[in-house]
């Protein structure tokens, strides 16, 4: 299950290098948003499926914390899409850019609680195998 995990949170990084490079050479930002969907989109199935291994393991306050940051952003973000047809363009964008910002350290966030998560759990997993040896 760890190498799984492995895979997961280093497979979250190639897809966020290689966002973050694709804005660089191409000059545009519409790879970048792409980007960031599709990463966040893996990140909330990703969170959605180690939620309890988070709370087992004692990482509960930071994977709620995640998914209170993760809820209010995408609350703004509707909110900015809402707002385009009720108040001026630049407000909305202005929300929009916000969310995205936000979308951003929410991805940060959870990269590096999974990151924690899967160092403690291997930290764990090499003392429990030492215990029993032991014995």
């Amino acid at each position: 299950m760890l190498l799984l995990r492995k895979i997961d949170c280093y497979g979250q990084l190639l897809l966020a290098s290689c966002m973050v490079l694709s804005c660089f050479v191409f000059l545009s930002g519409g790879i970048f948003l792409v980007g960031l969907f599709f990463l966040g989109s893996w990140q909330v199935l990703s969170a959605i499926l180690n939620t309890y291994s988070f709370a087992q393991y004692g990482f509960t306050r930071r994977i709620f914390r995640y998914w209170t940051y993760c809820l209010a952003d995408l609350a703004l973000f509707f909110f900015s899409s809402w707002l385009t047809s009720t108040v001026t363009h630049l407000f909305a964008e202005m929300i929009f850019v916000t969310s995205l910002i936000g979308a951003l350290g929410v991805a940060g966030y959870y990269w590096w609680i999974y990151y924690k998560l899967i160092g403690f759990v291997f930290l764990r997993n090499e003392l429990d195998g030492l215990t029993k040896s032991k014995h």
